[in-house]
């Protein structure tokens, strides 16, 4: 009797031991990578502060101040970093511990419970079965364990492959420069709520116009209300009826390929940054674009409601993403394709948009053919105008522009 009691006192004592010594118990420092305040600054540990038990970094001493000053405006950046699964929390060894085993079972599954079914066996060594699972079983158990664990893991190799492939396919290089989730280059334009980017072409050679360094398309962002009228600064909003509004243009002389009604019909807006957008993760807040009444303008108005948190003084600030559904070879949708970003850090006092908020976009997709120390970004995407293509026809021979049977 007291040797069946002496693993439950164990397993007793092993879980106190993990509940006390967990830095939950007396407050996490939640290693945040990036400042709850400015999301595309890195944070700093010197610049930290506390919060319901919880000790948070910032990227410098001003963000510290704000955070302190209000701390309740950004709970919901703070929540969100507590619940981000890619979170470098600091664990006690214990806990260390426990993440290894538990990466093992799912490693090797077949050869941890082979030695986990040996150790239970061995301290209930008294027992039948253990006796005789001890003398001779547990030897067939583990040979019949290493070779469920060779196919196994022959498998998860596999599908680990063809998730990498299909990343690759799909994003390129998106993530590996961008992170996740994905954060668009901080403006390095003064503060605005309007603004027009321009798109160059991402090809050269001498038999395009300009050698291929011309425009083929404005994006023109700012935001609007419900009945589509632009909102400007020190305007009174109501956080319900704020839109974050993108209007792209066709630039003349550009090639029709990249603007058919079957192609637009693929672009579509949405705030996830998942990787496997339609295949595995639904994408509930997809927003296609509209076709203007011109036919070389199209557009979107993304409702910014779910991004506002505060009362008095109300922060807005969030990522809005514009993707491209992509196809496998028998027509399937096998992700969607991040082109844009368009990220807001807008701020209302007493219902009045302050004039420090700030709206900007920034490209996350690049072609491994694009190299950027041969094409520059400010002849890619820049709010400095983009030479116009001025001979008609130039820009539509497709091996001339770089397009792809699958573009």
């Amino acid at each position: 009797m007291a040797m069946h009691s002496i693993p439950i006192k164990l397993l007793f004592i092993s879980l106190c031991t993990l509940l006390l010594s967990s830095p939950l118990a007396i407050g996490a420092k939640l290693n945040n990578l990036r400042c709850p305040i400015e999301p595309t600054e890195l944070a700093i540990p010197k610049y930290k502060s506390e919060y319901k038990g919880d000790i948070i970094f910032f990227c410098c001493a001003e963000c510290v101040d704000l955070f302190d000053e209000s701390p309740e405006i950004y709970a919901k950046s703070i929540e969100e970093i507590k619940s981000n699964k890619n979170l470098n929390v600091q664990k006690t060894f214990i806990q260390k511990i426990i993440d290894v085993t538990w990466n093992l079972f799912f490693q090797i599954p077949g050869t941890f419970l082979a030695f986990f079914t040996l150790a239970i066996c061995l301290i209930f060594r008294t027992l039948d079965f253990a006796k005789a699972f001890t003398k001779s079983s547990w030897k067939y158990m583990l040979i019949a364990c290493l070779i469920f664990d060779l196919f196994y893991t022959q498998s998860t190799i596999k599908k680990t492959s063809k998730k990498r492939l299909l990343i690759d396919k799909v994003h390129s290089t998106t993530f590996l420069e961008y992170g996740e989730p994905l954060i668009p280059a901080i403006s390095k334009l003064p503060a605005s709520i309007s603004k027009t980017y321009y798109r160059g072409n991402d090809e050269r050679n001498p038999g395009l116009y300009n050698g291929g360094n011309y425009r083929t398309a404005e994006f023109t962002i700012d935001l609007c209300n419900n009945s589509n009228e632009k909102i400007i600064y020190n305007s009174s909003i109501d956080h319900k009826n704020l839109f974050l509004r993108v209007t792209i243009t066709k630039t003349p002389n550009t090639s029709k390929h990249f603007w058919t009604d079957e192609k637009m019909n693929t672009i579509y807006a949405t705030s996830n940054s998942g990787k496997f957008h339609w295949s595995k993760d639904q994408v509930i807040d997809s927003m296609n674009l509209s076709k203007l009444d011109s036919k070389n303008e199209w557009q979107f108005k993304y409702p910014l409601e779910k991004f506002s948190v505060g009362d008095e003084t109300r922060l807005i600030k969030g990522i809005i993403y514009l993707c491209e559904k992509r196809f496998n070879d028998s027509g399937n949708v096998i992700g969607g394709r991040f082109h844009y970003a368009f990220q807001f850090d807008l701020k209302t006092i007493s219902n009045k948009l302050s004039d420090s908020s700030d709206l900007w976009m920034g490209p996350l997709y690049r072609k491994r053919s694009l190299r950027i120390w041969e094409i520059p970004e400010s002849e890619w995407l820049s709010t400095d105008p983009i030479p116009i293509n001025q001979i008609t026809g130039s820009g539509n021979n497709p091996i001339l522009i770089g397009i792809d049977k699958k573009d």
